[in-house]
């Protein structure tokens, strides 16, 4: 059933995302949208996690403005 979640899926998710939230050192508010955005992005590609994915992933960001970059990050979450 989508749209319900257990407590240990919730608390898995938040520590993941702690703990991949610690290398920034803290992130301004104003810019938390987009690691929000990016760390998503990671999670829902974590099966993919190869080298040339890595790679991929990066030249495309370099093509576009941030806010770009953080649209398209989005919209790939829901496109499946």
């Amino acid at each position: 059933m989508k749209g319900v979640y257990h407590i240990q899926n919730v608390n898995s998710y938040h520590s993941r995302l702690k703990k991949w939230m610690d290398r920034f050192n803290g992130v301004a508010t104003k810019y938390l949208q987009h690691y929000l955005a990016w760390f998503r992005y990671v999670e829902s590609k974590e099966y993919e996690n190869t080298s040339s994915n890595k790679k991929n992933m990066l030249v495309k960001s370099c093509l576009y403005t941030v806010t770009d970059t953080n649209t398209k990050l989005r919209l790939s979450a829901y496109s499946g």
